[in-house]
């Protein structure tokens, strides 16, 4: 891939992640947070460019020709923060916007492409429904599974003993590791590709039996059960939906190879 300009806009967990690589590659990146010392900080962390962006308001357009990837979270606007994006995104080569599988419907266990009907059950499914759909049609649409990877994850959460299972844990949720995911985005900002690619790896495995197997391989006691009733909607939702995410078009059409194939293996 031939050196570019990047524009990550909230470099958070996985924003610094595609950062630090996109540095270390040599690519020119600039990366944003609403706050000029927290985008410092990463600039710093990374070698990239530090620059303060709220997509609440009107921003100064990224520079030409950059890749724009958009990992900024919507709020209560969405359509209007998309709108200050396409504007930000004008003269950018591409927009990526990374989205999330919290767009469709509650799968029952089933395989979940991107066809599967859109009708999310979360308020924050809802908002990123409504960003997508505000989108340009040569955007590309990254719908991340949930995100694990380093100080992030089920194990972490074990072994300081705050992991619960809601429900009776048969349900089905697929995550995704950053550095697949960092590579999902870099690939789809060399891609002629639009619209929305799911990204979650190979092993939507039942939560409970998931989350039992490494507290064994850790050698903790197994996370308790609640009810989804005793946790916040929010939570409850996403972790009860039962999808399994197929992530076919990703390795496919983006040629992403799973560095990270399954959680614990």
């Amino acid at each position: 891939m031939s050196l570019s300009t990047w524009f990550v806009l909230g470099a958070g967990y996985t924003g610094a992640a595609l950062a630090h690589r996109l540095a270390a590659e040599g690519h020119r990146v600039i990366v944003t947070r609403r706050s000029l010392a927290d985008a410092e900080r990463v600039a710093r962390e990374v070698g990239g460019e530090p620059r303060t962006v709220d997509l609440g308001h009107a921003n100064e357009p990224a520079p030409a020709g950059a890749i724009v990837v958009c990992l900024a979270p919507p709020s209560g606007e969405p359509h209007a923060e998309i709108a200050n994006l396409v504007k930000l995104a004008a003269e950018a080569a591409k927009l990526i916007y990374v989205s999330s599988t919290g767009v469709y419907a509650p799968g029952g266990g089933a395989w979940v492409d991107e066809h599967w009907p859109l009708a999310p059950s979360t308020v924050s499914g809802t908002a990123r429904l409504a960003a997508e759909r505000a989108l340009p049609a040569t955007a590309i649409i990254l719908r991340a599974a949930g995100i694990y990877g380093p100080g992030r994850g089920i194990a972490e959460r074990l072994r300081a003993g705050t992991y619960r299972i809601v429900g009776d844990g048969s349900a089905h949720v697929s995550r995704i590791h950053v550095d697949d995911l960092v590579e999902a985005i870099i690939r789809a900002g060399a891609s002629t590709l639009s619209g929305p690619i799911n990204c979650a790896d190979d092993d939507p495995a039942a939560i409970g039996e998931l989350a039992d197997r490494i507290a064994a391989k850790l050698g903790v006691a197994p996370p308790p059960r609640v009810a989804p009733e005793s946790v916040g909607p929010e939570i409850a939702g996403m972790l009860t939906a039962d999808r399994r995410i197929a992530n076919a078009r990703m390795k496919q059409e983006l040629g992403v190879v799973l560095r990270h194939p399954t959680l614990d293996g």
